[in-house]
């Protein structure tokens, strides 16, 4: 019986395949009046609104990489959407052209090695998304109908902004088809609808049927070239982005999980087109940006690795390998990149600068920079300072768009991004070219011996555990970046509005709370300390600086206009600050890792005992019945229990570190009990037996 359905099973594929054959039309049947060719790399005929693609029998078994990004519209410039990527064209009969997507999680890299064969025969891959051939040229090559997939679908490219609404379908038309060196591109001019209410009152609107607006996308369509794989292996001590996969050529016996970098092949300039409508007075900006990484590149023995040009009208930026835009929709730096799934290789990128975003860096600058630059103290949109932060913001993008996980060197006040020597050396690991015929593993044991020799054992560019290290010897210093910005904060009405106020305080009011947000962050940044891999010392001074910026700050965050004129209220920006940072401090983690340091033989450590006595003698005065506190030491000593209370309450799987959070708890009460009756001020007591209560309601609670 299964031997009979088998049979039947390939007579019904057997005949659906010759049904399919019998669709497939001479060359001639399919040709009709009126209909165009446009010869290319890959040939395209067009008729009235049907667009069909010719796959030359050549191309057979070759890679492709299909892209799309969205021109204009929406306010949006040359963005990059989400492609069908790179895939291989197969042709499992002559009905059928499918492009597929291989899986690459399993391989075995040694050409060499003897189970090469047998594991390409067991790793079969999926045929792939399947396109009936409508008719074959002249020269064979198969040709495929795309209309849909370039007029209306989502298969080929595909965008998912709230903003852009439905497609208009009927409204969608080809405007250009155009054949370059590697391949072809299509702009498609399709109609969505749009939000109403944004664009009611611009006289840049377009409005038509349905309220839809124009979006303009060019889909390329490009032949990856034929050539030796240039695959370079990860090591966990250098920053690249990877490609993780099961390696079996490695070991005789058993798996081996590896990763590859992501990076470009530099055997040519990778040259950065900037788009013709990108503001001429950032251009300059923008190329010493890019250019800044040839340092890196000269080091690693690559010259001219990196150029910046500005895109003439003969250029189409969807065919281009790098692209820089400026538009004006969504504020901020945007950037993406395609790679080779199978060699990493990164084969092109975009970087999009939204309008709007400086204002914020120009804000965030003269916060944390602004008691010791005098440029941005006079002008607060100094265009010195402007350019200076959009160089390295593209220097720090260009980073990651080389493969890196981020740029490791940092700017300082007044000063433009510098590559540095972490830098250079993590674009010598994934760019040095290597000499002769070698394999990736040799390549990697020399880089492996470079590493040794360059980074000593206590220096590393990248831990394991995917948190760079590259600035652990010199830890910021939080105490003077607070008190830079207590200067800045205590004229920020001055600076924001120059002896003139026009818009009722709400430019004070949004950089205000900015400052006193960045407060909260350099607060929270020295509670981390407490418990860290830092010296003893350098947890014992945090708890010192907390003391002196916090609990008994002499010079307060504040500025007298704001607080004079009611625009804000600086405690309630800063209370939900607070509560995050005694659960930082008094978290299973911290005081997991004090408790641990306590039993270090080698140094004295800075433990649990000692992180308790500098909190009560900080936040509690030492419980001196004779020190004054004042009514917001009193709000903070409130944010702090309440926040011991709830880590109790969640700490259900940490026994241990819950019973010695409790037994402080019982300390504390008993000292706070005493204080209710003896301390000087009436209203510390009448506090303390608030507290009381609340620590008696927890414990009746748990008991």
């Amino acid at each position: 019986m299964k031997r009979r359905r088998y049979v039947i099973g390939i007579l019904l594929c057997v005949t659906a395949l010759l049904q399919a054959q019998d669709f497939v039309k001479s060359f001639d049947e399919f040709f009709v009046a009126g209909m165009d060719k446009i010869d290319g790399v890959f040939p395209v005929y067009v008729a009235e609104k049907e667009i069909y693609l010719e796959i030359p029998e050549k191309y057979i078994g070759r890679e492709i990489e299909v892209s799309g990004q969205i021109d204009r519209g929406f306010d949006l410039l040359n963005r990059p959407v989400d492609g069908l990527g790179v895939v291989r064209i197969i042709s499992p009969d002559k009905a059928t052209i499918c492009f597929q997507k291989p899986f690459y999680t399993e391989r075995i890299l040694d050409e060499k090695s003897t189970y090469q064969q047998s594991f390409s025969l067991s790793n079969m891959q999926p045929a792939g998304k399947s396109y009936p051939v409508v008719a074959y040229s002249k020269e064979q090559g198969a040709i495929i109908r795309i209309t849909e997939y370039l007029m209306t679908g989502d298969d080929w490219f595909s965008y998912n902004d709230n903003f852009i609404r439905s497609l208009v379908p009927e409204l969608s038309e080809i405007m250009k088809i155009h054949p370059f060196k590697e391949g072809v591109s299509f702009t498609v001019r399709r109609y969505h609808g749009v939000e109403a209410e944004r664009y009611m009152l611009s006289s840049s609107a377009i409005i038509l049927p349905e309220g839809s607006m124009p979006l303009e996308v060019t889909c390329a369509v490009r032949l990856l070239p034929l050539k030796k794989d240039q695959i370079r292996l990860a090591d966990y001590r250098i920053p690249y982005r990877t490609l993780s996969f099961k390696d079996y050529s490695q070991n005789p016996y058993c798996m081996v999980e590896d990763s590859l970098i992501l990076r470009w092949d530099m055997s040519q300039p990778l040259t950065f087109y900037v788009d013709t409508l990108f503001p001429k007075e950032y251009f300059q900006a923008v190329k010493e940006g890019v250019e800044a990484w040839n340092t890196a590149f000269h080091k690693a023995g690559i010259h001219d690795a990196l150029q910046v040009r500005y895109a003439d009208r003969k250029i189409i930026p969807a065919e281009q390998r790098a692209f820089i835009s400026y538009d004006l929709r969504i504020p901020g730096i945007k950037s993406d990149f395609i790679c080779h799934p199978r060699t990493g290789e990164i084969l092109s990128c975009r970087l999009n600068i939204g309008h709007g975003f400086l204002k914020g860096k120009l804000d965030d600058y003269l916060l944390s920079c602004g008691a010791s630059d005098s440029r941005i103290l006079a002008d607060r949109y100094s265009k010195e300072v402007e350019k200076e932060l959009l160089q390295n913001e593209i220097t720090e993008e260009i980073g990651y768009l080389l493969g890196l996980r981020r740029s490791l060197s940092k700017s300082s006040c007044g000063k433009t991004l510098k590559v540095g020597d972490d830098d250079c050396r993590t674009i010598y690991f994934g760019y040095h070219p290597f000499k002769g015929d070698q394999n990736c593993y040799d390549e990697r044991e020399k880089l492996r011996q470079w590493i040794d020799h360059n980074l000593p054992d206590h220096i590393r560019l990248f831990q394991p555990s995917g948190k760079e290290n590259s600035n652990s010897s010199f830890p910021e210093d939080y105490a003077v970046k607070i008190s830079d910005l207590q200067t800045v904060v205590s004229r920020l009405d001055k600076i924001v509005y120059k002896g003139k106020k026009y818009d009722k305080g709400s430019s004070l009011t949004d950089i205000y709370r900015k400052a006193i947000r960045l407060y909260g962050s350099y607060l929270m940044e020295m509670a981390k300390v407490v418990g860290s891999s830092q010296p003893a010392d350098a947890q014992r001074q945090a708890m010192l600086d907390l003391d002196n910026y916090l609990f008994h700050s002499v010079k307060k965050m504040e500025c007298t206009y704001v607080k004079e004129n009611l625009l804000e209220t600086r405690n309630n920006l800063l209370y939900p600050e607070l509560a995050k940072l005694f659960k930082q401090l008094l978290s299973v983690k911290t005081i997991s890792a004090l408790r641990l340091q306590a039993l270090q033989s080698d140094r004295k450590g800075y433990d649990d005992i000692d992180f308790f006595r500098d909190l009560y003698k900080g936040l509690f005065n030492g419980f001196d019945p004779q020190s004054a506190v004042s009514y917001e030491q009193m709000d903070i000593q409130l944010i702090c229990l309440e926040a011991w209370l709830d880590i109790m309450q969640e700490a259900t799987e940490h026994n241990s570190i819950k019973k010695r959070l409790t037994n402080e708890l019982h300390s504390l009460h008993d000292r706070l009990e005493e204080l209710s009756t003896t301390h000087s001020q009436r209203e510390v007591r009448d506090m303390y037996i608030l507290l009381l209560r609340r620590m008696d309601q927890y414990f009746r609670v748990v008991s």
